[in-house]
């Protein structure tokens, strides 16, 4: 397979050109169908960059919930630590402010 960017000879299966590194095979996120080109998919028609992104979004939407998970639990076992301290008064105060912000 020739580089078209170097023209270069690679061997047939190699997806990058040893040369100038150029893709020479594109892989389907989807499916892993190996192509020529980019763009879109042959075989399941999915778009690389569409598929890319929302990959992308799926992925902070699930950071973001899980960093929310844990602070909340963090505020909680802070709240604990404190009880000794304040005398139960952060407790009681956490847990009417989760009470009005949940509406409960």
């Amino acid at each position: 397979m020739t580089c078209p960017k170097c023209h270069h000879e690679n061997s047939e299966g190699t997806r990058f050109c040893r040369r100038c590194h150029m893709t020479l095979r594109f892989s389907c996120p989807a499916c892993n169908h190996l192509q020529a080109h980019g763009g879109a998919c042959d075989r399941c028609g999915v778009d690389f960059l569409k598929y890319a992104m929302m990959m992308q979004s799926q992925m902070a939407s699930e950071t973001h919930h899980q960093r929310e998970r844990t602070r909340a639990c963090t505020a909680a076992v802070r709240q604990v630590f404190l009880l000794p301290l304040t005398g139960g008064y952060s407790l009681i105060k956490y847990v009417r402010s989760l009470m009005q912000g949940n509406k409960w």
